[in-house]
């Protein structure tokens, strides 16, 4: 079985990518179906439902953030 042409870091890069995207993407969609409606006006949730929304959002933030910064940190190839 050959072994891949990649570097471990370049591997571990696609994996915070492919992270960093589900994150994005998860808060967006967290956003959408939450916000969206209330403020549209189609929907009216209760307060404690918008702050656990506004929660999750900010902990994807978090997680985003954190892997930013070590996708950003990451050993560079010297190529």
């Amino acid at each position: 079985m050959e072994k891949s042409g990649q570097s471990f870091y370049e591997n571990q890069k696609d994996v915070y990518k492919f992270w960093l995207g589900f994150f994005e993407k998860a808060a967006l969609l967290v956003a959408g179906v939450v916000f969206l409606p209330q403020i549209t006006g189609q929907l009216q949730y209760s307060s404690g439902l918008l702050i656990l929304a506004v929660i999750i959002i900010l902990v994807f933030v978090a997680i985003m953030i954190n892997i930013s910064w070590k996708l950003w940190y990451l050993p560079k190839d010297k190529k």
